[in-house]
C-alpha cells in the first residue's frame, strides 16, 4: 500500500485532463521523490510505477519515467542522486528540442499547432528570441481548450499568435510553413499519439505539401506498441461535449497519426524520420 500523500499524487495525475505528458512526467518523478525517504521495498516501487502507468495509459513518457525511477531506486544507490539525474534529463530536454528545430525549420517560420505542448512552447520561444518565428496559429483544442492556454502563453512572450476553432485549422495548413505538434506518445513504428485533431492537421499538411513535425522527448517513445497494437484511447465523460437530451456522445482525447504523415520528429537527441524511431529505441 502506498503512503497517503503518494496516493494523493497518483490520484491527481489520473484526474488531470489538461497537462501535457512532459508536465505529468515531472509529477510522476515527484511521486517517487515523495516515496523515496521511506526506503520503499521493490514491491512498493513496482506498485507505484504500475499505478502511474495506469493513471495516464496513453502517455508513454509516464510509463518510461515511472519504471526508470522504480528501477533506479530498487538498485539501492543514493535515491537523491538517482532521481536528480532523471529530473535533469527531463528538464533539459525541451531546450535541446528547440535547438534541434533549427535544423529543419525555415529561416522565418509561420507555424500551425494544436493543444498544449511544453516542447512546442519551448521551441516557439527559442525561435522567437532568435528572430526566426513570424507567427503561430493555434487550434483551441476542444473539449478541454488547451490551445487557449497555449495562445495565452505565446502572447505573453510577445509572439504574434492567432487562436482558431478546431474545424478551421486544417484549411490553414496551406498558409503556414510547417505544422508542429507535441506528442503524448510516439509508437515504435513512428506513429504519433496526440490530442484529437492532430490527425486531420497531418492530413491537411500532406495535402498542402507542408511538413508535419512532432516535437517531443525521446522518453515519449513507446517501445511496446505500434499503430496496430496500440489500445484505443479510453472514453472521457460524455457531458463534456454538452450533448442534447437523448443524444449519445463519444468523447476521447487522443487520436493516432500514421507514420507516413509525419515528416520527422524533433527530439532532444536529434531529428529523426519515423522509420528511425525503432532503431532509436535500441540506442
Amino acid at each position: 500500500m502506498l503512503p497517503p500523500d503518494v496516493e494523493a499524487r497518483v490520484a491527481a495525475i489520473a484526474a488531470d485532463r489538461t497537462s501535457g505528458a512532459s508536465e505529468l512526467s515531472v509529477r510522476a518523478l515527484e511521486a517517487f521523490e515523495a516515496l523515496a525517504p521511506s526506503t520503499p521495498s521493490p514491491e512498493t516501487l513496482r506498485e507505484l510505477a504500475g499505478r502511474l502507468e495506469a493513471a495516464q495509459p496513453s502517455m508513454a513518457a509516464m510509463r518510461n519515467v515511472a519504471h526508470l525511477c522504480a528501477q533506479l531506486l530498487a538498485e539501492g544507490g543514493d535515491p537523491a542522486i538517482a532521481l536528480r539525474e532523471v529530473r535533469r534529463e527531463i528538464e533539459g530536454a525541451q531546450e535541446k528540442i528547440a535547438r534541434n528545430a533549427l535544423k529543419v525549420l525555415p529561416g522565418q517560420a509561420a507555424l500551425l499547432t494544436i493543444s498544449r505542448s511544453a516542447a512546442v512552447l519551448a521551441l516557439c520561444k527559442f525561435l522567437h528570441v532568435r528572430g526566426r518565428l513570424v507567427s503561430v496559429c493555434v487550434l483551441e483544442s476542444r473539449p478541454q481548450l488547451e490551445g487557449r492556454k497555449t495562445a495565452e502563453e505565446l502572447a505573453s512572450m510577445g509572439i504574434p499568435v492567432t487562436l482558431v476553432a478546431d474545424a478551421l485549422g486544417p484549411s490553414l495548413a496551406r498558409e503556414c510553413d510547417a505544422v508542429v505538434a507535441g506528442a503524448d506518445s510516439v509508437l515504435r513504428d513512428g506513429a504519433l499519439v496526440n490530442k484529437i485533431g492532430t490527425y486531420p492537421l497531418a492530413l491537411a499538411a500532406k495535402a498542402a505539401g507542408k511538413p508535419f513535425y512532432g516535437a517531443c522527448e525521446v522518453l515519449k517513445i513507446d517501445a511496446a506498441h505500434t499503430a496496430e497494437t496500440f489500445p484505443p484511447p479510453g472514453a472521457r465523460p460524455p457531458e463534456e461535449l454538452e450533448p442534447p437530451p437523448d443524444v449519445a456522445a463519444r468523447n476521447v482525447y487522443f487520436d493516432l497519426t500514421p507514420p507516413e504523415l509525419v515528416t520527422a520528429y524533433i527530439t532532444d537527441k536529434g531529428v529523426y524520420e519515423p522509420r528511425r524511431i525503432a532503431p532509436l529505441i535500441l540506442l
